[in-house]
């Protein structure tokens, strides 16, 4: 089982957060195959997985963003396929299911959804927003960039909600 794989299972919104570093690590590393197996292998010798699994996976991400012509921007096609599912389990969380807890998320971090669409040059599922919030805030965290205490709230509000997605994802997939 591939970090990746594992993340899915354990937390959906973690698994798509850690596909989106690797698409920009896949470009950063330019495609290049010799850069993306040395990392695969070292990626599978600290999370105690196959490397060989592990170097299919990052290439196959590798070879799915060229193919869908994301090279330079935009996503592979699993990263695609999980937001359609991601947007599909939200209505039903919010319908179908009427998950209490999971209405009272969205609804809290609502507002800031819509401060990040505005800022946004084009219209997304609120789904993909909130994961375009959070990775951003990752990327400033992970620069070692100021953070705003308005901005840390606003994000209290994405991860609670991330984490209501992610149990509903493991309740209504995996039957946990």
């Amino acid at each position: 089982m591939t970090v990746a794989q594992r993340k899915k299972q354990e937390h959906i919104v973690d698994h798509l957060l850690y596909c989106w570093q690797i698409e920009d690590l896949v470009r950063a590393a330019q495609f290049q195959p010799t850069v993306l197996q040395q990392w695969a292998e070292q990626q599978a010798e600290a999370e105690g997985t196959d490397p060989a699994e592990e170097e299919r996976w990052l290439l196959g991400v590798a070879h799915s963003l060229r193919d869908s012509g994301a090279v330079e921007q935009g996503h592979c096609s699993e990263v695609q396929e999980t937001l359609m599912e991601l947007a599909h389990l939200h209505e039903l969380l919010l319908g179908a299911m009427a998950d209490a807890t999971y209405k009272a998320a969205f609804h809290v971090a609502e507002p800031f959804l819509k401060e990040l669409a505005a800022k946004s040059e084009r219209e997304v599922h609120p789904i993909e927003q909130l994961v375009i919030g959070l990775y951003g805030w990752l990327v400033l965290r992970l620069q070692k960039k100021t953070v705003s205490a308005e901005t840390e709230s606003a994000m209290v509000g994405l991860r609670n909600w991330a984490n209501e997605l992610a149990r509903g994802h493991l309740r209504v997939y995996y039957g946990k």
